[in-house]
This record gives structure tokens, sequence and C-alpha cells, in this order.
């Protein structure tokens, strides 16, 4: 692992301020080079990823991609880690940076670090038990402007609507395990904090696809989250649902960034 040692100063000026290419791959603190290993492959740029949280949730991400490849040294007289020690070394580091671990496989790791402004997404794949390994990270600007309950309900209070971001397959209503914290949040919201309150559920689509079928899926969407909030105890018939596809986007839908932004389900309070 890298000697370096950042002071939380330093750490948080190169942590929440990276500019990462391929010149700096390595002042990236999620970039992690472990001793007796050598960079022999990186890049950067805007890009989309299936991301894994268990064997079988895997859902698309895009944002700002970094990757980069390293391999063991065979000059080296000592024995590589294995592809176990890899990924646990990577945990232990992502956990010295607050960040959240969020799937351990026998070869591969997924794990989640947020700052104030943005989240980052990585994926640790091993190969060869430990002879070589790769780190993927997607960047992300934070979209949902209200994250808990608590700031919800002031939100919706000021503009009378939340934009939400769950993750969801690609063209399907399936939700993802990442999307759980918003459920729960909203339930939260619904059963402690505002019992009365009633919303519309408002699912939104990029303009990619046929028009028709992405109102249709973007209503099934509403519906799943709707459902969801039943199953934590929402009453159903505090919940409306609507499907809106690519009619009302807050973005242009000229690029990958601002179709991103559009692909939301959005609550909207009606009492």
């Amino acid at each position: 692992m890298r000697s370096t040692k950042f002071t939380l100063i330093s750490f948080l000026l190169i942590f929440f301020s990276l500019q990462v290419n391929a010149q700096n791959v390595l002042d990236n603190p999620l970039v992690v080079k472990l001793s007796g290993y050598e960079l022999v492959y990186d890049e950067s740029k805007f890009d989309e990823i299936e991301f894994p949280m268990s064997e079988v949730d895997i859902f698309p991400l895009s944002g700002n991609k970094t990757f980069a490849t390293f391999k063991y040294d065979k000059n080296n007289t000592y024995k590589h880690p294995n592809a176990n020690q890899i990924i646990q070394t990577y945990f232990d580091k992502v956990k010295s940076l607050r960040g959240k671990p969020l799937f351990k496989g026998s070869n591969y790791g997924s794990f989640q670090v947020r700052s104030n402004t943005k989240k980052f997404w990585c994926v640790l794949e091993t190969h060869e038990n430990g002879g070589t390994y790769t780190i993927t990270i997607i960047e992300q600007e934070k979209m949902q402007e209200a994250e808990t309950a608590q700031e919800m309900l002031e939100m919706l209070k000021s503009k009378g609507e939340v934009n939400l971001y769950f993750q969801f397959s690609t063209g399907s209503a399936n939700l993802s395990q990442a999307s759980y914290q918003n459920i729960k949040e909203v339930a939260t919201l619904m059963n402690r904090f505002a019992p009365r309150l009633s919303l519309s559920i408002e699912g939104h689509t990029d303009n990619v696809g046929n028009t028709e079928s992405n109102k249709k899926l973007s209503l099934q969407r509403a519906v799943a989250v709707k459902n969801e909030l039943i199953k934590n105890g929402v009453k159903g018939e505090r919940l409306q649902t609507v499907g809106w596809g690519s009619e009302k986007p807050i973005a242009p839908n000229n690029d990958e960034k601002g179709r991103l932004k559009n692909r939301r389900v959005s609550i909207k309070a009606l009492n």
C-alpha cells in the first residue's frame, strides 16, 4: 500500500476537488497501489458501467470513470497477496475514508465514498488470485438535493417537490438494493414526520427510445416505488402514481449528464 499519509486538511483538498486523469491517477486516494505492483494501464472518461451490489443485484451507473490496472512485478522475491487479502486491504482503506463497503465476493468487491458534493462508486476486481487487480471508480455529482426524511420534508414545504434518484436496471422497473435507503427515508417522512401527508409519485425518463414505451416504463417505476413504500408501512391510499416519460425534463437531453438528471422519480405533496 502507498506509504503517503494524508493529513485531514490535505486529504479534503485532494479528495473533494479531485480531477483525475492519466497523469495523476495515483493521486486519487481511492486508487491504492499495493507494494510490489506496478500500474500497467489507466484511463479517465465519462462512461457507464454495470455496478454490483451483490451477485445478482447489478445496475447501470454513469459518471466520470477512472480505471486503473495493477500487475504484480515478478522481479519481487516475495509472494503477492491473494484475492481476499487485496479486497480486505481495500475495504480497510475505504473505512478509513469514512466510506461504505457494499459487497464482497470471492474475487471482487464494491464500495461507496461520499463527500458533500459528490458520490464515488468503486469496484475492485482481482485476477489470477491476486496477480493483477483493477479498480473502477465512477464519480457522480450529488444530484439529490434532499437525502434524509427531514430534508425531504423541508423541500416539500418550500418547493412542493423533491427529485429522487432511485437505481433501476436498464429498461426495467426492478429497484436495486442501492435504492432502499431512499425508500427508507421517504417511508420515515410519511410515517414519522408527516403522518397525514399524501404524495404523488411521478416517474420520468430521458428521451432515448420510444415515447410511449418511456411513458409506460416511467409509470412502472413510480408504481415500484409505491409498492416498496407500502411494504415499509405507508398506507396505499396516501400514494398516487404518474408516469410522465420524457415530457418533463429538468436538463438538456443532448448528453449523458443531462439524461442522467432526467431519469428520476419525483415526489409531490398533495395536501
